[in-house]
């Protein structure tokens, strides 16, 4: 299929008016003006406000599927994924079963490859028996997942050694949810990590990626004091973070008045948390933004006093951003950084993550200038809740186009399910 995109185009010298030429799922031609013959032409030139941007990726999500299907599955995530504006997705191991054997990878990989509508990635999770790592993780996996409270901190750490070794060895990814227990402390709603518990983990962890020599990312970064623990080892440490927007625009005072919708793991800090965390994504300090979709059934999280922690974010992250674009707390330049060029350094993938000739044909289009609110229970995720639900935005994706493939178009899903791919299989090819 040959797709040409037309509009204002941004790329890594800067915004330009122009056309791309998408074929064989890469970018073939890009100018002023293509005359060159396309089965389809998406043109956004004469739309005040439209910006062609690469193509988002959440390094973070739960497609839950498998015996989760009920929270949310890869038709549905993707779906949400799509229509938030994200071309590529990573799904998080802790499903039931946990991802931790080859043979439930090879089954994980299965069920996303029928179902999933934008492309994906997969993490690995900490196996219960050391012979379960294997060379068959690192041809479907982009890294591993660690939850340092059930497992670095447990008696399965020989099992996080191996980890480690096994990562090191192959220069493979090694995500932390770092968060100590010795801290958590009891609170109405359950044990929650405290910041000592982000502070401490985080320099615990670092010190094995310092002596082992894998690459670590932490994921979900909730605090002021957690970042400036991160800044001190990065220094010595192939080490990168992210934080999501939950983190960035709401603070303790909300979840008190929110209650169990609100509730995530870490939770929600205070104002000087959030603004320390903005500046330090806005100075590179922070990688990238996640969203940790996290959805769970009505029955798990609304109205209940011990719920589960987390909630959807996939169709409200983007929005929340180019809203925070409006308000001049971030440019439009921080979004592509933040959401497409450096979650795919990250996981260590080139070939992706700018609007040039060569690189696959993944797109984002924006409307700057769309006014909105957040509204739950128009999401195509089953989790049709959120913590910034009635909020005002001004700015949303208004087509998703992956792998020269438009997928959602002006709100509508209009891809074929299993049109998603496993980035290893494919995005791993030299441009």
């Amino acid at each position: 299929m040959r797709l040409m995109v037309k509009g204002n185009i941004f790329t890594p010298e800067g915004i330009v008016e122009g056309s791309i030429l998408i074929e064989g799922g890469r970018i073939k031609k890009i100018a002023k003006e293509l005359r060159e013959p396309a089965d389809e032409v998406l043109d956004f030139s004469r739309k005040k406000g439209y910006l062609v941007l690469p193509g988002f990726v959440d390094i973070h999500v739960h497609m839950r599927d498998f015996e989760l299907a009920y929270k949310e599955d890869f038709y549905t995530g993707t779906c949400a994924a799509a229509m938030g504006g994200f071309t590529v997705v990573v799904d998080m191991p802790n499903t039931k079963p946990i991802v931790n054997t080859p043979a439930l990878l090879i089954e994980r990989d299965r069920t996303a490859k029928t179902k999933a509508l934008v492309d994906y990635g997969l993490y690995y999770g900490v196996p219960d028996d050391i012979t379960n790592l294997t060379e068959k993780i690192e041809a479907r996996a982009v890294g591993f997942k660690i939850y340092m409270q059930h497992e670095f901190y447990t008696d399965k750490f020989k099992l996080v050694e191996g980890v480690f070794e096994y990562a090191a060895a192959r220069d493979m990814l090694v995500v932390a949810h770092a968060e100590n227990p010795k801290f958590f402390t009891e609170t109405q709603i359950g044990l929650v990590g405290t910041v000592k518990a982000e502070v401490s983990a985080i320099g615990d962890i670092a010190k094995y990626a310092s002596n082992y020599g894998f690459p670590l990312h932490v994921t979900h970064l909730s605090s002021a004091a957690g970042a400036e623990e991160l800044a001190r080892w990065k220094k010595k440490v192939k080490l990168t973070a992210d934080t999501c927007p939950h983190y960035l625009l709401l603070t303790s005072e909300d979840a008190q008045l929110q209650g169990p919708v609100a509730k995530v793991d870490p939770p929600l800090r205070n104002n000087a948390d959030a603004r320390v965390l903005l500046k330090k994504l806005r100075d590179g300090d922070i990688d990238a933004v996640s969203s940790d979709h996290a959805p769970h059934s009505p029955e798990e999280k609304v109205g209940q006093e011990r719920a589960l922690a987390g909630f959807p974010g996939l169709e409200t992250t983007v929005p929340l951003l180019l809203t925070m674009v409006d308000k001049n707390s971030l440019t439009i330049g921080d979004v592509v950084r933040v959401c497409a060029t450096n979650p795919l350094k990250i996981l260590g993938i080139n070939t992706a993550g700018a609007i040039e000739e060569g690189k696959i044909g993944n797109l984002t289009i924006v409307d700057l200038h769309r006014e909105g609110k957040i509204e739950p229970r128009t999401f195509s995720s089953k989790a049709k809740y959120s913590p910034f639900a009635g909020m005002k935005t001004k700015g949303i994706p208004v087509a998703t186009v992956v792998r020269g493939q438009p997928v959602m178009l002006d709100g509508k899903i209009v891809a074929r399910k299993g049109w998603g791919v496993n980035v290893k299989e494919t995005y791993g090819q030299a441009g």
